[in-house]
């Protein structure tokens, strides 16, 4: 019999090109929200997971007043890339989380200086891993260069939301957040 032992997440991480933030924040633009239960980017790092507070909900009351529930966004920022070029082709962003098969994205955004960038990448897909952009996408950032890259408050800003078309009471998880610059 034969185990194959895949270690993705964590200080084991396989692959090094990819980054890290060093730094987690939430915020809202709506009070009622569902907050994340802690930014402790070490949890995210240690290949623990970061949940929300509450479980989000969707309930369907058609034709009128859909519930679907947000959560605050969460920016990652301050990654510390290694080796870049001068010139910035693309980057992709990996978000490793256990999605319930029910939460789905709301915001998958690059920022800088606090500021959303380029487009959102968000989508209705459930899959526990998903990556964004490729190594010949700016995600539509005017003047993509090394020096925004390397600014420490350039990043990733994070919204999730029940998914639309199911009914749930779903709590998500994340695991990891990851940068990697082309």
């Amino acid at each position: 019999m034969f185990y194959a032992h895949i270690i993705i997440t964590g200080k084991y991480r396989m692959s090094t090109n990819w980054t890290s933030p060093s730094t987690l924040e939430q915020y809202a633009e709506d009070e009622s929200h569902i907050t994340w239960n802690s930014t402790d980017v070490s949890l995210i790092l240690s290949g623990t997971s970061i949940s929300t507070s509450l479980p989000l909900l969707h309930i369907a009351r058609q034709p009128r007043n859909d519930i679907t529930m947000k959560t605050y966004f969460l920016r990652a920022s301050g990654f510390d890339f290694k080796n870049l070029p001068d010139t910035i082709s693309g980057i992709e962003c990996k978000i490793l989380m256990n999605r319930g098969g029910r939460i789905t994205d709301e915001t998958i955004q690059l920022c800088l200086d606090e500021n959303l960038i380029g487009d959102n990448r968000a989508n209705l897909e459930v899959h526990p891993e998903k990556v964004y952009g490729s190594n010949m996408d700016n995600w539509n950032v005017a003047n993509l260069n090394r020096m925004i890259v390397e600014d420490p408050t350039f990043g990733v800003v994070l919204r999730f939301q029940s998914h639309p078309a199911w009914p749930h009471k779903t709590t998500p998880h994340i695991r990891s957040v990851e940068l990697h610059i082309y």
